[in-house]
């Protein structure tokens, strides 16, 4: 489907084409919630894609491998994180991204910023994008594709999902065919062969991988599971295949995944058992609170 339909057209312009991000109050907020920093050295153009903004204190050079920036053949410029902490970008017109380790981004090295301004992203990552009304920033080179002006979001996909959870202002989410517009504190989904999902996100837990912070309020225990495997690909099942049914409440920041879990088991009454020393499989047992 194309992004220049009426639909389209009639919820981008109620974006706020006056927005613009806050982007020393980004760069705070980021400075606040990555542990590790490595700076790399200065290219020759100081805007160049490589580079990585300091957060917090610097404790080193990262190695260039490790930020695997390849002008491949195809015409196209890859960002791809392999380092165990996020890794920030910045793109030829300004535009900030964050990204998750494993996750990669790529556009057209000759059209972005002049053309276009679409990337596809495989994985998760963090976006800042600069406002520029005549040159919508497009994320997607398929039938599910996100629209934005100018704005801050979380954004995760793969072959079979985009989803985008935006914490400043607003985008367009369109998938075969429907579009939903997604505003701040808000999530919007689109699953392969599935209806778009659009609901509240008034906590942007979907941003803990990056900001180390979780918050519930009376949330469903298999919707506080989902937050997990969502930011750091962490599975926890029941040992009997039977869900507990409790509401987890609190505020859980700058702690291990797996001793979060070991918390929330606690509220209902449970026992978190790792399956194996990645960190990444946990077991739930034991009575619970109905």
């Amino acid at each position: 489907m194309s992004l220049h339909n009426d639909d389209i057209d009639r919820l981008a312009a109620s974006y706020r084409e006056e927005y613009t991000p806050d982007v020393e109050q980004g760069l705070q907020r980021l400075h606040r919630s990555i542990a590790v920093v490595r700076t790399l050295p200065p290219r020759e153009r100081p805007t160049a894609v490589r580079r990585r903004w300091p957060v917090a204190a610097a404790v080193g050079l990262l190695a260039a491998a490790l930020v695997a920036l390849l002008l491949a053949g195809d015409g196209r410029t890859y960002l791809r994180n392999s380092d165990p902490q996020p890794m920030a970008f910045e793109l030829p017109d300004g535009s900030r991204l964050t990204l998750q380790q494993g996750a990669q981004v790529s556009y057209l090295t000759d059209e972005y910023g002049t053309i276009n301004r679409r990337v596809a992203i495989e994985g998760q990552g963090y976006f800042e994008v600069v406002p520029d009304g005549t040159l919508p920033f497009l994320v997607g080179d398929g039938s599910t594709e996100l629209r934005v002006t100018g704005t801050a979001f979380n954004l995760r996909a793969n072959a079979a999902l985009m989803e985008v959870e935006v914490s400043e202002g607003s985008v367009v989410l369109a998938s075969e065919g429907k579009v939903v517009a997604v505003a701040a504190r808000e999530c919007g989904t689109a699953r392969a062969g599935a209806p778009l999902e659009h609901k509240p996100a008034p906590n942007l837990n979907h941003h803990a991988w990056r900001t180390g912070e979780l918050n519930f309020d009376h949330t469903p225990i298999d919707e506080v599971l989902g937050y997990f495997y969502d930011n750091w690909s962490i599975t926890c099942t029941w040992a009997d295949g039977t869900p507990c049914n409790y509401t987890v409440s609190g505020r859980y920041r700058g702690k291990e995944a797996g001793d979060v879990l070991a918390d929330i088991a606690k509220l209902g009454g449970a026992t978190l058992t790792p399956l194996d020393d990645t960190g990444k499989r946990y077991e739930l047992s034991g009575p619970c609170t109905k």
